[in-house]
């Protein structure tokens, strides 16, 4: 295998997905198997919601919802209490080590999964990028938990509720 044939992590790169805008021609991503959960009725479930109630609650959930967001998708704001704290600049500059930049702050959760995905399979031969892959892991583990108890108390639609709770058995099963 050479080094552009490293395979991306399933879950994390499905995480991605779940948490990033949803995008009317979203390609979905290699579908991971997880044992005990159907992900195949979570997209059947997204995709059964009218695009616009999707985007609504997308923007709703994550982006702007007054008086405040009731899920901030950023690391930052459950570790220190605001965004771009700290825990954001060290994750950023480990996506730069590996020439990686992003518009969003490095440590929303769509964007450090995608990043992880990847990482995870520079990791198999690396010992940096293991290094790395397990500080990450280890951040976003630290912070998703009171994110995901947030979606899965705000979410009208249903389905961001049943990706948190998926995402918490795919972070739960990664090494």
């Amino acid at each position: 295998m050479t080094e552009g044939e490293k395979q991306m992590h399933p879950g994390l790169q499905f995480i991605s997905f779940l948490f990033s805008y949803p995008a009317v021609q979203a390609e979905v991503p290699s579908v991971p198997e997880i044992p005990g959960t159907d992900v195949g009725a979570l997209l059947g479930e997204r995709k059964d919601i009218d695009h616009i109630l999707l985007e609504n609650e997308y923007v709703r959930l994550f982006i702007n919802a007054m008086p405040e967001v009731p899920c901030s998708p950023y690391g930052s704001v459950y570790l220190e209490g605001s965004i771009m704290g700290e825990s954001t600049l060290k994750v950023a500059e480990i996506y730069r080590k590996y020439g990686v930049a992003s518009e969003e702050p490095a440590d929303h959760i769509a964007v450090e999964s995608e990043f992880l995905a990847w990482l995870h399979g520079q990791a198999t031969t690396d010992v940096d990028a293991r290094q790395d892959f397990t500080y990450l892991l280890g951040h976003l583990r630290q912070w998703t938990g009171p994110f995901f108890d947030k979606v899965i108390e705000h979410d009208r639609l249903g389905c961001f509720r049943h990706a948190a709770e998926l995402t918490r058995t795919i972070l739960a099963t990664l090494e």
